[in-house]
């Protein structure tokens, strides 16, 4: 029995060692960063962002690997079949838990296929509206969805992004019914926003901030729990009545399964620790993102959280992908 438990220590004590060994040496070759989007999008530029730190730190080359395509599922799948050995990493965004619930097939199981390392950031969206749409807050937007069902429009920047989700959300929370009209993009929504073809739209802060300050449209209302610090006279949708709303985009990494836990926790640490620079997180929160820099286990429990959220969403609202 003695000799058994001393053999049993010896091989922990080995697997450890080599456990340790590996994260010393890690990176020894270039890293990959897939990203989903085409370059030059916002997610890509951070992306580069803590790729081009990683680069200066290490000493090894961390490369963005742009494959935008079929709702993100190309880069996640060409992610999917890479070795889970820490030189392939993915990012993703609340697209990543939307899309299981509303295709009929994906390439990826969340869960199982990748590890979680971090979350990076989180983004409420922002709603606006058009100048020649008569409501100036979003209580008023309210009011008047609930007076005439299915005539006002809500554009988005396609099925099953974060927007375009949930405003569904907004419907069933709110009890109204609004016209969600899908866009190849936000700049030709905002076309049609400005000339009042479309009533509202719903994205990212960075996509409209510089029209709204120049007052080519007017924002109506933030998604998140509380007002943003760049539109601090705008309200949540929380405030214009729509109790417990709250819907905020968010941006992470993950990593082939499969990659050893020491390698995980050194990315993490690390891209963690350029996410407090502050210079990092100024260019970051310019947009409206909150930086996040989660640890690996509470990234993994809210992406569980959005799957089931979203999952329920998409099943009651009856959307479906092909």
């Amino acid at each position: 029995m003695l000799r058994r438990v001393l053999s049993l220590a010896l091989l922990l004590s080995a697997c450890l060692g080599s456990s340790q060994v590996a994260s010393a040496a890690y990176p020894e070759r270039p890293i990959r960063i897939i990203v989903p989007f085409p370059a030059g999008d916002g997610l890509d530029l951070q992306a580069r962002m803590i790729g081009q730190r990683l680069t200066e730190r290490w000493g090894q080359q961390v490369i963005v690997d742009n494959k935008p395509g079929a709702g993100t599922l190309i880069g996640v799948e060409a992610a999917s079949k890479a070795p889970g050995d820490g030189y392939t990493l993915l990012l993703v965004t609340t697209t990543y838990a939307i899309n299981p619930s509303l295709r009929e097939k994906v390439p990826y199981d969340p869960i199982k296929d990748f590890a979680p390392l971090i979350q990076t950031t989180a983004i409420p969206l922002v709603v606006v509206g058009s100048n020649k749409f008569a409501p100036s807050s979003f209580a008023e937007v309210l009011a008047l969805a609930r007076q005439k069902p299915a005539t006002l429009t809500m554009g988005n920047s396609g099925i099953g992004t974060a927007a375009h989700i949930g405003m569904e959300l907004l419907d069933s929370a709110a009890g109204v019914k609004v016209v969600h009209v899908p866009y190849k993009g936000i700049p030709p929504a905002m076309v049609d926003l400005i000339s009042g073809d479309l009533q509202m739209l719903c994205t990212s802060p960075a996509q409209v901030m510089a029209a709204i300050r120049e007052g080519k449209v007017k924002a109506l209302a933030v998604t998140g729990s509380r007002r943003m610090s760049h539109l601090p006279a705008v309200g949540t949708i929380k405030e214009a009545g729509v109790d417990g709303y709250e819907v905020n985009a968010w941006v992470g990494l993950v990593a082939p399964a499969g990659v050893p836990a020491d390698i995980l926790q050194k990315l993490n640490l690390e891209i963690a620790s350029i996410l407090s620079m502050p210079e990092v997180k100024d260019k970051l929160t310019l947009d409206g993102s909150e930086v996040v820099a989660s640890t690996p286990e509470a990234f993994g429990k809210h992406i569980r959280s959005e799957l089931d959220k979203w999952g329920t969403v998409i099943r009651k609202a009856g959307i479906k992908v092909q």
